[in-house]
């Protein structure tokens, strides 16, 4: 564990670099004051290394450990509504700010991504139940934590870090090379070698991994395939029937549930999308409408750079699916629902999983 006034290092900041989605455009970077600077210096270095990627910061913002109104820097903090939010500091100060943030701004922990110096065992504790719940970061040798019901976990770094940076496949310890998303998390790498990218069908089914993607939309595909089993229990399971019938009760139902993306606009959208599948039954189905747009081909990806983030079929299914009603389903999005239900293989062409579909009836891996 890093103490709260270390200098960050190389693989910290790389680490947390690579922690942010890639559909993270804007972020808001904020530092406690220390005596050395030493949470300023990796907030700089943070600003410097972001915006070399061509994205943007809205506002650099400090504290103190201790003040008399913490009302001021949270607003602040939130102001121009950034994609995400970047920490460095000591726990004690974080936990007020961040309590200030949650009482009075629109700011959301599963958003926010910290320095090594915030990976405390006695951070949660400190903040008050739930409040930091999501929060991700960086430890100094290049590894991550998350916390999550109160409680920090932490992972070790990918390895070979040289590979992922090139985005090419990555080497495991069982000695087979994987996409480099799955690298240096065990949930990750389950999902990856025994669901992502092969076929599914059926109209629940679909219409879960369509919530799901609309969910992990501004945040990373680890935070919602954790909160996966909590996302199924507070959404009866992905009953489109059932869904249909929340009223505006279990709307706030859902917005009091820590376990899930406590997001309004995503979870009325979810309500909307589940009355829209059942509208779908009288013209084919959802299973029909969605996988009708299957490509003839599918990518032939070497490194990660390679794998597109939407296609001109990926913008005729959003446009399909909004047209029925449905909603958070761009093109974007439509791809990665792609992706994930096996319409297309975007495995990298090295990787052990390329062409599982193939094997299961699905798209042809090449």
């Amino acid at each position: 564990m890093t103490p709260p006034d270390a200098r960050h290092t190389a693989a910290e900041l790389e680490a947390l670099l690579r922690l942010i989605p890639s559909t993270v455009r804007d972020v808001a970077v904020g530092h406690g004051r220390d005596g050395d600077g030493a949470h300023r210096a990796a907030a700089e270095a943070f600003v410097t290394a972001w915006e070399a990627t061509g994205r943007t910061v809205t506002a650099v913002v400090d504290w103190p450990e201790e003040a008399a109104s913490w009302l001021r820097p949270a607003r602040r903090f939130t102001a121009g509504a950034p994609d995400a939010w970047v920490v460095a500091g000591a726990p004690p100060g974080w936990a007020r700010m961040s309590r200030r943030l949650a009482q009075s701004t629109d700011w959301a922990a599963e958003r926010t991504y910290a320095f090594a110096s915030l990976d405390s065992p006695r951070l949660a504790e400190l903040a008050g139940v739930a409040v930091l719940d999501g929060l991700r970061g960086a430890t100094a040798d290049g590894g991550t934590w998350q916390i999550d019901d109160g409680r920090s976990t932490r992972w070790p770094p990918p390895a070979p870090a040289a590979a992922v940076s090139k985005g090419g496949p990555v080497l495991g310890p069982d000695g087979r090379r994987r996409c480099p998303w799955a690298a240096g998390h065990p949930l990750n790498l389950a999902y990856h070698d025994s669901e992502w990218g092969l076929p599914v069908h059926g109209e629940q089914a679909l219409f879960e991994r369509i919530t799901l993607e609309a969910f992990q939309a501004g945040l990373s595909w680890l935070t919602i395939l954790a909160k996966r089993p909590a996302f199924r229990a507070a959404f009866d399971g992905f009953a489109p029937e059932k869904v249909a019938a929340y009223t505006d009760t279990d709307v706030l139902r859902l917005m009091a549930d820590a376990g899930i993306v406590r997001n309004r606009a995503k979870i009325e959208a979810t309500v909307r999308n589940a009355r829209a599948v059942l509208a779908l039954r009288e013209k084919g189905g959802l299973d029909r409408l969605i996988w009708s747009h299957r490509p003839a081909e599918t990518p032939r990806p070497r490194t990660a750079a390679e794998v597109p983030t939407s296609t001109p079929g990926s913008q005729a299914l959003a446009r399909e699916l909004r047209a029925h009603g449905f909603g958070f389903v761009g093109p974007t999005t439509s791809y990665a629902l792609m992706e994930a239900i096996g319409m297309v293989d975007t495995h990298l062409l090295e990787c052990h999983r390329r062409g599982s579909a193939l094997r299961t009836g699905g798209p042809a891996g090449g």
